[in-house]
């Protein structure tokens, strides 16, 4: 069966180029052409970028006949979320007051990924400020999910756009952001793998910001493999003799060691998504994982601190971003304008007093997870809603954005990395994610392990 090239993984197509079976410049054509064909409301891709992509797959193309590849990703075409500088571009964080921004150079991870030989294709849409982990954005038009088509249903955010351009096969991965859940639940409601690094783990310079103490950098891809090399891609590490992502082979299954969290993570969950990850842990188990439920009392404590003292990542997007939002409300989806105005509110003492108690909290959770293993748990509770439903309801996408929210941003604020893996289907065909979570700076020892359970959960 032939595999076309929207169908392949990044290293496949990387590795093609290589062997000169892919031209870099006529792959990069043929995504250009299909982002044309397909994305016709301009949902998926805010805009595009040929001129410089075409020049940079021609540069790569160029490369590979000479044998002087920078990398197994060299020529890939990749999007990028639009909160990722680009130079001369505009960026906008998926906002309408800030549509005129132009960017005067490449952000840091963009100009690491460009000298590993990645092609930038453009610019995918997101929630504004990435403030909503559902996807939502009545004013450049919300993305479909492309698992579902009778009901127009949530992509997840607030990497919609991403996610979807590589779900539909308009870009071979996609980098987006995660602050609460906006890399893991788009990628588990889109079938794909997507990896929350540590925080001040990659540069933020160039990234336009929803939470200085939280976001960070992370990508969507087809394969646990694919994310392995675009972390390595993002981390800077092609070159200089370096051509190789981390080794992702020797995962015993047998040899790994899951927690199971008693508390929170597993309860309230949709039907479908509990018979799917239910299912994918009794495979683990039989393909000889070691399982076992353990109390995480951290949990239960986040979710006290922050009802407590309220999300206090919303002061931070509101002194970023609140000249901007007031000088035209009226462009700002009202849940979203909502949200960031209630940062504004919040006490300095208040913020500071959250941080301090997630302070203290972070290290007792990632001894815990030394003591009882990596923890496991569905990416999120509840399949996607239709987004009519949600639009122009506010009480009901604020319950539906709780509820997607709740597994996710635990890792967000406990300092966590974790890791998403496609583990089957909800009732309705819309795919379900498996999370791995695990103390900050463990990426690679999650990739190495999320690449020795991937066959298992697929089977």
């Amino acid at each position: 069966m032939t595999v076309e090239w929207h169908e392949m993984s990044a290293l496949a197509l990387g590795e093609g180029i290589g062997a000169g079976e892919i031209d870099a410049g006529e792959l990069c054509d043929y995504l250009l052409e299909r982002i044309a064909r397909i994305d016709t409301k301009h949902d998926i891709y805010l805009r595009t970028t040929p001129q410089r992509a075409r020049a940079e797959a021609a540069a790569a193309a160029e490369r590979a006949r000479q044998g002087l590849r920078l990398s197994p990703l060299d020529g890939v075409p990749i999007s990028w979320k639009d909160l990722y500088d680009t130079k001369g571009d505009v960026t906008s964080h998926g906002a309408k007051v800030l549509q005129e921004r132009v960017a005067e150079s490449d952000a840091t991870v963009v100009a690491r990924a460009t000298k590993a030989g990645l092609v930038c294709l453009g610019k995918t849409n997101q929630t504004e400020f990435a403030f909503s982990i559902l996807g939502i954005n009545p004013n450049y038009g919300t993305p479909a999910n492309p698992f579902d088509d009778k009901v127009a249903r949530l992509p997840g955010g607030s990497t919609s756009g991403g996610a979807v351009s590589v779900a539909r096969g308009l870009a071979a991965a996609a980098i987006g952001s995660d602050t609460g859940g906006s890399v893991r639940v788009p990628s588990a409601w889109n079938g794909l793998t997507g990896l929350k690094t540590s925080f001040g783990l990659l540069p933020l310079e160039g990234v336009l910001g929803l939470s200085t103490s939280m976001d960070t950098v992370g990508p969507l891809t087809r394969d646990v493999a694919d994310a392995a090399a675009l972390y390595t891609a993002l981390m800077g590490r092609y070159g200089a003799g370096n051509s190789h992502a981390p080794d992702l082979s020797g995962a015993d299954p047998a040899r790994i060691h899951l927690a199971l969290p008693e508390n929170l993570v597993w309860q309230d969950l949709d039907p479908g998504i509990e018979r799917a990850a239910r299912g994918a842990m009794a495979r683990l188990e039989a393909a000889g994982v070691t399982t076992r439920e353990a109390e995480i009392p951290e949990f239960d404590a986040v979710e006290e601190l922050i009802s407590h003292f309220g999300p206090f990542h919303a002061a931070e997007c509101h002194a970023l971003w609140h000249e901007y939002i007031e000088a035209r409300p009226n462009l700002v989806y009202a849940p979203i304008l909502e949200r960031i105005r209630l940062g504004g509110k919040m006490p300095a003492s208040t913020v500071e007093e959250a941080r301090q108690g997630l302070g203290k909290l972070s290290p007792a959770l990632h001894a815990r997870i030394r003591e009882v293993g990596v923890l496991a748990m569905p990416t999120i509770a509840i399949s996607p809603p239709a987004i009519a439903e949600l639009e122009n309801d506010i009480e009901a996408w604020k319950a539906a954005n709780v509820m997607t929210l709740r597994n996710t941003r635990l890792g967000n604020f406990l300092d966590c990395t974790a890791l998403t893996l496609p583990c089957g289907k909800d009732d309705n065909g819309i795919p379900v994610g498996l999370m791995l979570v695990a103390p900050s700076g463990w990426e690679e020892r999650l990739l190495r392990m999320g690449s020795a359970l991937e066959p298992i959960l697929s089977a």
